[in-house]
């Protein structure tokens, strides 16, 4: 003879569903890597830089938001491409993986002395948040916070003073390094986006 189900009301059910809900949103959020003791209170993350982004965008897309008008800066960095404005003397440099996805994205003053005949948008020297060449210091650190390392760095052979992000507590499928270079009159002249940590 079968057993009788003993008669449970909806609002019960309604309200274990709820708890059971609640636990594992609680459990997702427990597991957010914006909750991780590596994530310096304020700090955000940056996600593109002159509109692509590191580890997701790949070289076919950046040609149709940048232009065909790229070039290799010499024929043993096949997996670097250079796009640049004449008109402001800025550079775009993306490093690519074989498969063509863009590892780093770099935007600074062009180098002295080259070819360039092209021309970009503004809104492509600066990263998703608004920090472009020529802020300084206090607006970069406005934007993302407390920085992972402040030191002194070299580019091309003058002395710069560099500040580095490390957004790896944002998690492994988003850029994990933002780089600015200032020169001594304290203007941001150089920025890189890498989507791997080194």
């Amino acid at each position: 003879m079968p057993v009788a189900r003993p008669f449970v009301p909806n609002v019960v059910r309604a309200a274990v569903f709820a708890a059971l809900a609640l636990l594992l949103l609680a459990r997702a959020r427990a597991q957010d890597p914006a909750d991780s003791a590596d994530h310096p209170p304020g700090n955000v993350n940056e996600l593109t830089l002159a509109g692509l982004r590191p580890g997701q965008t790949d070289i076919r897309t950046a040609e149709q938001r940048l232009g065909a008008d790229w070039r290799h800066p010499s024929a043993d960095e096949r997996d670097v491409y250079d796009w640049c404005d004449a008109r402001r003397n800025l550079e775009i440099s993306l490093e690519a993986n074989p498969r063509g996805v863009i590892r780093a994205v770099t935007v600074e003053r062009a180098r002295a002395g080259n070819a360039c005949r092209g021309s970009l948008p503004p809104r492509r020297f600066a990263t998703g948040r608004g920090l472009r060449l020529g802020d300084s210091p206090r607006q970069l650190l406005a934007i993302y916070g407390k920085p992972f390392f402040v030191g002194q760095a070299s580019w091309r052979g003058q002395t710069m003073r560099l500040i580095v992000f490390n957004f790896s507590w944002a998690g492994s499928s988003k850029p994990q390094i933002l780089e600015s270079s200032f020169d001594a009159r304290g203007r941001l002249v150089k920025m890189t986006l890498s989507a791997a940590y080194y």
